[in-house]
C-alpha cells in the first residue's frame, strides 16, 4: 500500500531498494522539498539522480528533469519505471502518438517526472503547455554543459538562463558530477540561480584503480595484454580518432571478442545499434571516440582504457569514471606519449581566435592539469581532488599505479636528473623531448648525426636505459618544473629550479618502470566472492541477461552487479531475505523475487550450499577497500 505522507527515507527504501542514503543525498533532496535553488556535485555513481528522484515523489506533483541525450532520458525512464516510477520523455525519437500517449498522461497528473531536452523546453509551444502543469521543481542535470569554462560546454544549455522567468515560483536545482569551483559559481550565474545552496561532494572514487602507462610502438600488444585482465567483463576504449577506433575495432574482432565501434563519422542508425549492442550485452567492448559517453548509465563497467590522452583532466575524471558505477573494482587504463600533447597544444593554439577568452583560459589550465596528471609520481586519486578543490588523507591509496608501486624510485636521481639536463643545455635548449630522448639513449639518427650531437659528452650517457624510460624521466622532470616546454614547438628548456638542480641545491623524484608481467591488477570482486559465490554470480548473471532480454532492456536495469554480487553472498530463497538484498524495492520485490530465489535454492541444493545466510555490517559493504561503503548507481 502506498503511503499518502511518505519521507525520503521511505521512498529510497520502497522504490530503491536502499536502507541508507549515500553521502550529501538527504541533504540535497531536502533543499528541493525546501524549495530553495541548489546546485549539486557529486562523482559519477554517487547517486545525483536520486536527490531529484525522491523528492517528486515525496511532493507528489510533477518534476521536470533538463537532460542532454535521448540515450541518458530513456535509460533513466526505463530504470524508474521498472522500479514502479511513474516517469516518461519527450524527444526527437518519439512517434506524434507516444508524444500524444505522454501529453495526455500529463494533463491527467500520472507522471512524476517527465524528462526533456534543452532545445524542447526552450521552444515556445513546449514553454506553453509546461506552464499550464503543475510544476514542483526543475531538475538541470549535467548542468556544467552549461559553462564555457567546463570541459563540454553545449550553447543549447544557455537557453536555460530564462526558466525563472517562465516558471517564477518553481525551483531549480543543477547536478553534475565534473565542475571545478570555478565552473560552479559560473552554473549558478548562467542558471540564474537565487541565492542556491552549494553541495560538493568527495571527487574521488576508490573503487576504480587508476593506472598510467607510456605508450609504446606496439600499442596496439599493450592494450590486448590489458584486455586479458578483463575477460567475460564489460569495458569501453577511448581512441583518439576515428581511423583509430576502426583500427583497434577490426583487429580486436579478429581475436574473436565481442567489439562495437562509435564515433561521429558514422551514421546515426550505425552508432545507435553499437551503443545498443554494448549496454544491452553482459559482457563486450566499446571502441569510440569522446563522442560516446554521457548518457551512458551502464554499472557493470569493469574497465576503461584510455589510447591517449584526453585534452582535459575533467574530461579524463568524467569519462575514465564510467567505470565502477556498481562500487565494485574497476580499472581505469591511460596510455600517452609526447605526440598527444603536441596535438592538443595545436588545436589549442589553432582554437585561440576562434574561442571566448574564458573558454580558451579554461581549456589551456586543463590541458595543463592533464599533462601533470599524466606525468605525475604522486598519488593518482590524490592528484585527481587535488584539482577540484579537494585533498584525502595522508597514505597510500592502494588503489593506483604509484601507491601499488609499480614504479620504483631511481638509486640516484640527482646524478640521473644532472645527466639529463646538462644534455638538454648542451643541444642549445632547442629540441624537443623525443629529440632529447634519442641524444640520451646514444641514437645515430640521421638528425643527431647532422647536428654533430653524437660528439656531445652527454651523447649516450643513458644507452643502457629504455627509450621510454628516458622519456618517462624527461616528463617527470617536466611535471616537477625542472623543465619546461615551449608552446609551438615543444623544445624543452630548463627552468630556475632545472638550473638549481645542476648545482645539487635540489633532489627530484624520478622513478623506474617495472615490468607489465610484474603487474597484477585486482579481479572483479575477489575481495567480497569465494569460488561457489562467484559461480552463483555467474549464474544470476545469465538468469539477468534472460529476463532482460524478454523485457527488452539493458541487464543492469534489472539488477546491478552489486545487487547480483550481494545476493551470491546472502543465498536468499525467500521473499523476507531476498528483500534485504540491495537495490531489491517493492516493485523488483514483486518482479523477480520468486524467479531470482527460486534459482538461487536450485543452486544452493546443487552445490550443497547454505541458504539464507547473515551478513555482517562490514561484509555487506560492496567494496571492502571502499571509502565510500555503499556505493552504486541510484
Amino acid at each position: 500500500m502506498t503511503n499518502p505522507h511518505p519521507t525520503p527515507a521511505t521512498v529510497l527504501k520502497q522504490y530503491w531498494g536502499h536502507s541508507n542514503f549515500l553521502p550529501l543525498q538527504k541533504e540535497a533532496i531536502g533543499l528541493v522539498l525546501e524549495g530553495r535553488d541548489s546546485l549539486l556535485v557529486l562523482p559519477t555513481g554517487g547517486g545525483k539522480s536520486a536527490c531529484f528522484q525522491i523528492p517528486a515523489l515525496v511532493h507528489k506533483r510533477l518534476a521536470l528533469v533538463v537532460s542532454p541525450l535521448i540515450a541518458l532520458m530513456k535509460d533513466q525512464v526505463d530504470s524508474l519505471n521498472l522500479n514502479g516510477v511513474t516517469a516518461a520523455t519527450i524527444n526527437s525519437s518519439m512517434t506524434t502518438e507516444e508524444k500524444l500517449q505522454v501529453t495526455k498522461q500529463l494533463r491527467e497528473k500520472r507522471l512524476n517526472l517527465l524528462y526533456l531536452s534543452p532545445e524542447k523546453l526552450a521552444q515556445e509551444s513546449s514553454l506553453r503547455f509546461l506552464k499550464s502543469l503543475d510544476i514542483s521543481f526543475i531538475a538541470i542535470d549535467e548542468a556544467h554543459c552549461i559553462s564555457q569554462w567546463g570541459h563540454d560546454f553545449r550553447p543549447d544549455y544557455r537557453q536555460l538562463k530564462d526558466l525563472h522567468r517562465h516558471f517564477p515560483k518553481v525551483s531549480i536545482h543543477a547536478y553534475t558530477a565534473t565542475a571545478t569551483p570555478e565552473v560552479q559559481q559560473d552554473i549558478a550565474i548562467q542558471l540564474g540561480l537565487k541565492d542556491p545552496a552549494f553541495l560538493v561532494g568527495s571527487f574521488d572514487r576508490p573503487n576504480l584503480i587508476y593506472k598510467v602507462k607510456r605508450k609504446s610502438a606496439r600499442h596496439f600488444d599493450q592494450i590486448t595484454e590489458a584486455l586479458e585482465h578483463h575477460q567475460q567483463e564489460s569495458g569501453i576504449i577511448y581512441c583518439q580518432s576515428r581511423r583509430e577506433v576502426e583500427r583497434i575495432t577490426d583487429r580486436l574482432r579478429e581475436k574473436g571478442l565481442a567489439v562495437w565501434p562509435y564515433h561521429a563519422g558514422m551514421a546515426d542508425a550505425e552508432r545507435k545499434k553499437s551503443q545498443e549492442a554494448f549496454i544491452n550485452h553482459e559482457s563486450g567492448i566499446m571502441v569510440a571516440t569522446v563522442a560516446f559517453g554521457m548518457g551512458v548509465d551502464k554499472s557493470n563497467i569493469r574497465f576503461v582504457i584510455h589510447s591517449g590522452m584526453p585534452k582535459a583532466l575533467e574530461n579524463y575524471q568524467q569519462e575514465s569514471g564510467r567505470a565502477g558505477r556498481d562500487g565494485l573494482p574497476a580499472e581505469c587504463l591511460l596510455y600517452h606519449n609526447n605526440a598527444d600533447l603536441k596535438r592538443w597544444y595545436q588545436t589549442l593554439n589553432e582554437n585561440q581566435n576562434g574561442t571566448h577568452p574564458e573558454g580558451f583560459t579554461g581549456a589551456a589550465r586543463s590541458l595543463k592539469a592533464m599533462t601533470s596528471y599524466a606525468h605525475g609520481i604522486n598519488c593518482r586519486h590524490k592528484t585527481l581532488v587535488s584539482y577540484f578543490g579537494q585533498r584525502l588523507d595522508d597514505g597510500p591509496c592502494n588503489h593506483c599505479d604509484i601507491c601499488l608501486n609499480e614504479m620504483v624510485a631511481v638509486e640516484d636521481p640527482l646524478i640521473c636528473g644532472q645527466k639529463i639536463l646538462s644534455s638538454i643545455l648542451r643541444q642549445g635548449e632547442n629540441f624537443g623531448l623525443n629529440y632529447s630522448a634519442q641524444v640520451l639513449k646514444g641514437s645515430k639518427d640521421q638528425r643527431i648525426l647532422a647536428n654533430q650531437h653524437d660528439r656531445l659528452s652527454t651523447w649516450g650517457i643513458l644507452k643502457k636505459d629504455s627509450l621510454t624510460q628516458i622519456k618517462t624521466w624527461l616528463e617527470q622532470l617536466i611535471s616537477q618544473d625542472f623543465l619546461t616546454r615551449t608552446a609551438e614547438y615543444q623544445i624543452l628548456q630548463l627552468t630556475p629550479d632545472g638550473r638549481r638542480l645542476l648545482q645539487g641545491k635540489m633532489t627530484p623524484t624520478l622513478t623506474r618502470i617495472k615490468s607489465d608481467l610484474q603487474i597484477k591488477t585486482p579481479a572483479q570482486g575477489e575481495d567480497n566472492l569465494n569460488e561457489a559465490e562467484s559461480a552463483l554470480f555467474s549464474d544470476l548473471r545469465k538468469l539477468r541477461y534472460e529476463l532482460a532480454g524478454a523485457r527488452k532492456v539493458p541487464p543492469y536495469l534489472i539488477f546491478s552487479d552489486a545487487a547480483l554480487n550481494d545476493m551470491a553472498r546472502r543465498r536468499p530463497t525467500d521473499p523476507e531475505t531476498f528483500s534485504l538484498v540491495k537495490g531489491v524495492g517493492e516493485m523488483k520485490l514483486k518482479d523477480f523475487g520468486e524467479i531470482f530465489t527460486r534459482r538461487i535454492k536450485q543452486f544452493c541444493k546443487e552445490h550443497q550450499l547454505n541458504e539464507n545466510c547473515a551478513i555482517s555490517a562490514t561484509t555487506a559493504a560492496v567494496n571492502t577497500n571502499s571509502r565510500r561503503k555503499e556505493a552504486g548507481q541510484r
